[in-house]
C-alpha cells in the first residue's frame, strides 16, 4: 500500500492512504471535517449532567480510588474509563470537564473513519470522516460523560486495523495480534457492549478467511489474529462478574425490562433515525434502510471491499434480540454497532458513485451527491435541534431556585434518581440544597415527566398546591423531561426539616 515519503503533517502520520489520495486536499479537508465535529460536540455538551451521567458521577465519588471503580461499583452504570474520568475530576467539576473524554474520542472516532476509507481512496475517506462528524446519534454519544464514545474508538481503530490485515493476510503477526488484544480491553471497560463488536469483528474476519483459504486455515489464522481479543473479553468480563460476586449487594441494574417486540422496533426507528438524521415518525424507515443495507452490502461485497463483510454482519445483529428474546432492546445505544455499519456502507455506496470511473454514469453522481448533502444538512439540523435541549438540563433547576431562595433550598421529588441529577447540579453551582422525598410539604417539587407528557400548570402535595415555574424536555437519546413547581403559600411549608434523601 503506498505512503507518501513526507510525513511533516502530524495528520499524515496517522492516516494509511490509498493510491489515489491527493496529499494536498486531504489533510486540509479532513482536518476541516474533524474540526466541525469537534465543534458539534462541545455544542452538544452544554448543560448539566442528566440522570445516567450523575448517578456515574455520584459512583464515582463513592468508590474514592481507581482500584474501588472496578471492584466497588457494581453497576450497569459503572463505565470503568468514564468514571475513572469522572473521578479525576471530582463530582462538582464543569459538565464540559467531565464529558471532556468523550469530545476528545468522538473527535479522533471521525479520523479513524476516516483512515478506514483512506484504504480505498480520497473519496471514501472524506465522506466516511463526513459522515460520523455529522451522525446524530455519535454527536450524541461523543458529548455526554459516558463510555460509548471511548468504545466507538477502540472499536473502529480495531476494524481500521483488522480491515488492513484482510486486505493483506501476510501482515498477520503476535505484534497486530497484541495490538488488536490492547484495542479490546480499552473498548470492554470503556463499556463492555464492545463484547458486541468483538465478536462481529471476529465472524467478518472468519467470513473473509474462508473465502481465500480452507476452512481449516481460516479458523486458524482467525485464531492467531484475534486470541489476545477474546482472552481480553474473558478477563474484563470475569473480573466485573467476580466483583459483583464478591459484593454484599451483587450485580445491580438501573432499568431492566424484558424483551418487548414494540420497544425493539421503537428502537430500531430511533436507530436508524438518529443515525442519518431522518424522523423517528413511520416504521417504513426501518425496511427502506434494511433493504438498502443488503443493497449497499451486495455491491461493496462485488466491489472485493473488505468493510462489506463486516457491515452485513453487524446490521444482522439486531435481529438476534427477537430471536434470543433479549431484554433491555428498548435503547438505541446497545446498537451502536449497527450505527457503525450504516455509516461505512452509506459512505462506500456514496463514495463509489462518485468514483471517477463512474464518470458515463452522471446521473448517479448527482444522486449520490444529492443523498450525501441531504444526510448531512438533515444531521445538521438534527444535531442542532438536539443541543438546544442540553439533555432537558437539570442545571435550570438549580438556578431557578438560586433565583427565588438565594440562600438555599429543600426540593420534595417523587423518585430516587432524580436526586443524584438535582445533587451533582447543586454541588457544581455551589448552591445547598437538600432533597426530600417525603411529607411535610417543601417550597419545591420537582416532578419527572414521561416522554410527550405535559407539565400541569397546578399540582399538589402533602396537601398543599404548588405552581409550575419551569420546564424542560428531553434530547432524543439521552436526558429526562421534567418540570419544578414552587410552592402557592410558602409561608406555611416545611423549608428545612424532615426526612431526606
Amino acid at each position: 500500500m503506498y505512503r507518501p515519503r513526507s510525513w511533516s503533517n502530524p495528520v499524515l502520520i496517522i492516516l494509511p492512504y490509498g493510491r489515489d489520495v491527493r496529499h494536498r486536499l486531504y489533510a486540509p479537508a479532513l482536518v476541516a471535517i474533524a474540526l466541525l465535529g469537534l465543534a458539534l460536540r462541545i455544542w452538544s455538551a452544554r448543560g448539566g449532567l442528566w440522570v445516567d451521567e450523575a448517578w456515574s458521577a455520584v459512583f464515582a465519588a463513592r468508590a474514592r480510588t481507581p482500584l474501588g471503580v472496578f471492584i466497588a461499583i457494581n453497576h450497569d452504570n459503572n463505565h470503568h474509563l468514564n468514571s475513572l474520568w469522572m473521578q479525576m475530576w471530582g463530582i462538582g467539576a464543569s459538565p464540559l470537564a467531565l464529558r471532556s473524554l468523550s469530545i476528545a474520542t468522538g473527535t479522533l472516532t471521525i479520523l479513524v473513519a476516516g483512515a478506514i476509507g483512506a484504504q480505498r481512496g480520497v473519496g471514501y475517506a472524506l465522506v466516511a470522516a463526513l459522515l460520523f462528524a455529522v451522525s446524530p446519534i455519535l454527536v450524541n454519544y461523543g458529548s455526554e460523560a459516558r463510555g460509548y464514545a471511548p468504545m466507538l474508538l477502540a472499536a473502529l481503530t480495531m476494524i481500521w486495523r483488522v480491515a488492513a490485515v484482510l486486505d493483506d493476510p501476510r501482515r498477520i503477526s503476535p505484534r497486530t495480534a497484541w495490538g488488536l488484544g490492547g484495542l479490546a480491553m480499552l473498548g470492554l471497560v470503556s463499556q463492555l457492549t464492545m463484547l458486541f463488536f468483538v465478536l462481529a469483528i471476529a465472524a467478518w474476519t472468519m467470513w473473509v478467511m474462508v473465502r481465500r483459504l480452507p476452512i481449516d486455515a481460516a479458523l486458524g489464522s482467525t485464531i492467531r489474529l484475534l486470541l489476545p481479543c477474546f482472552g481480553a473479553c474473558i478477563l474484563v468480563v470475569g473480573m466485573t462478574i467476580g466483583a459483583a460476586v464478591w459484593s454484599p449487594t451483587g450485580m445491580q441494574v438501573g432499568d431492566y425490562s424484558d424483551f418487548s417486540l414494540v420497544g425493539w422496533s421503537t428502537a430500531m426507528v430511533m436507530l436508524v433515525g438518529s443515525t442519518l438524521g431522518l424522523p423517528d415518525e413511520g416504521q417504513w424507515i426501518v425496511v427502506v434502510v434494511i433493504v438498502a443495507i443488503i443493497w449497499l452490502g451486495l455491491g461493496a461485497r462485488s466491489r472485493r471491499s473488505v468493510v462489506g463483510p463486516f457491515a452485513i454482519v453487524a446490521s444482522i445483529f439486531p435481529l438476534l434480540f427477537p430471536l434470543l428474546q433479549i431484554g433491555n432492546s428498548g435503547f438505541p445505544r446497545y446498537f451502536l454497532l449497527t450505527t457503525v455499519a450504516i455509516l461505512l456502507l452509506v459512505a462506500d455506496g456514496i463514495a463509489s458513485a462518485l468514483d471517477s470511473r463512474t464518470a458515463g454514469r452522471r446521473w448517479t453522481k448527482v444522486l449520490a451527491m444529492l443523498c450525501l448533502g441531504g444526510i448531512v444538512v438533515v444531521s445538521l439540523y438534527e444535531d442542532i435541534a438536539q443541543a438546544a435541549l442540553r439533555r432537558g438540563d437539570p442545571g435550570a433547576a438549580i438556578a431557578t431556585m438560586a433565583a427565588r431562595a438565594p440562600r438555599g433550598a429543600v426540593v420534595m421529588v417523587d423518585y430516587l434518581r432524580s436526586v443524584a441529577v438535582l445533587r451533582v447540579a447543586a454541588v457544581e453551582a455551589r448552591y445547598p440544597l437538600a432533597i426530600a422525598g417525603d411529607c411535610p410539604a417543601r417550597r419545591f417539587l420537582q416532578v419527572d415527566l414521561s416522554a410527550h407528557e405535559s407539565a400541569s400548570p397546578t399540582t399538589v402535595r402533602c396537601g398543599r398546591r404548588y405552581r409550575r415555574i419551569v420546564v424542560r424536555r428531553s434530547a432524543r437519546l439521552s436526558g429526562i423531561d421534567w418540570a419544578l413547581y414552587e410552592i402557592a403559600d410558602p409561608f406555611g411549608s416545611e423549608r428545612h426539616t424532615g426526612s431526606r434523601f
